[in-house]
């Protein structure tokens, strides 16, 4: 590449790849914390975030997604979109002033839903733009599961349906060989297995959302294209610490980590038995999403 004129002589750099993590407080925490660090620290790439707790498709009235990932995408200009969210939509459907358009559990709910993944598909789409929908989760906890396997399955015809989006599925990530889920496993930067989940089973541990994070960052790396698909080491060495001298100096500080979180309020959560036939409110339903 040639050099452009009045540098020190080193070729220009090429741009960097710009790479958007949209979400509710799957992104906001840990999984998203940690995937965007990875991302920021990969060569020519650069990563951010835009999180809300609670929040999802269902509810524009609470937060307009379409609004916000339009916003978003026109300003940031991204190479690839990375969503996941769905677990706060097991709910009634509004539009943006909170009318009811249309009741969980009628037969319209599923189509009514798909069209609405499809619409924020399209207003996150831009020439030569990629989109990965990250699977939510899965729980372990039956009545729960119910309601996200609903949503799961509309979320994947959705994204299978448009050309740009790739729906990456998550289950082998948290089930063993026979199925069953996955309680502990081994995490880049912990010594020994670590569980994964907190005691309700929904919740990620520290360990588990920088698990959860490790096993989407090489999907996302290959959607960015050559020179993009190096692979990340899954067990990087340890810093090395010199012998301690009378007065051992501190390791440096982290780099700091540019993030684009806009709140950090923690979801408003209920009981899982108690909100899955709960009627609609004034707010949203959270699901404890993490």
């Amino acid at each position: 590449m040639r050099a452009d004129p009045g540098t020190d002589g080193k070729p220009e750099a090429p741009p960097a790849r710009t790479v958007l993590l949209l979400g509710d407080s799957l992104i906001v925490t840990s999984f998203g914390e940690y995937l965007e660090k990875s991302l920021n620290e990969h060569p020519g790439t650069r990563a951010m975030r835009r999180a809300k707790s609670s929040t999802g498709l269902a509810r524009p009235d609470f937060f307009d997604w379409m609004k916000v990932g339009r916003e978003e995408v026109e300003r940031h200009q991204p190479d690839v979109v990375v969503v996941i969210m769905g677990g706060n939509d097991g709910q009634g459907l509004t539009d943006e002033k909170g009318k009811a358009k249309m009741q969980w559990g009628a037969a319209g709910w599923a189509d009514a839903y798909r069209q609405r993944v499809a619409d924020f598909l399209g207003v996150l789409q831009a020439p030569g733009r990629k989109i990965l929908w990250v699977e939510l989760p899965y729980t372990g906890l039956p009545n729960f599961e119910r309601k996200l396997g609903v949503i799961r399955r509309v979320l994947r015809e959705a994204v299978s349906a448009h050309e740009a989006s790739k729906y990456l599925e998550t289950k082998p990530f948290f089930t063993d060989a026979k199925g069953a889920i996955l309680r502990e496993a081994q995490v880049e930067g912990f010594r020994k297995p670590m569980r994964l989940k907190m005691e309700d089973g929904v919740h990620f541990t520290l360990a588990g959302g920088r698990y959860f994070a490790t096993k989407v960052y090489p999907a996302v790396i290959g959607l960015l294209g050559p020179g993009g698909a190096e692979p990340r080491p899954d067990n990087p060495k340890p810093v090395p610490v010199a012998a301690a001298p009378a007065a051992p100096e501190a390791p440096p500080a982290a780099a700091p980590v540019k993030t684009e979180v806009r709140n950090r309020e923690p979801a408003i959560c209920r009981e899982f038995d108690a909100v899955s036939e709960a009627p609609m409110t004034s707010m949203p339903m959270a699901l404890c999403y993490p």
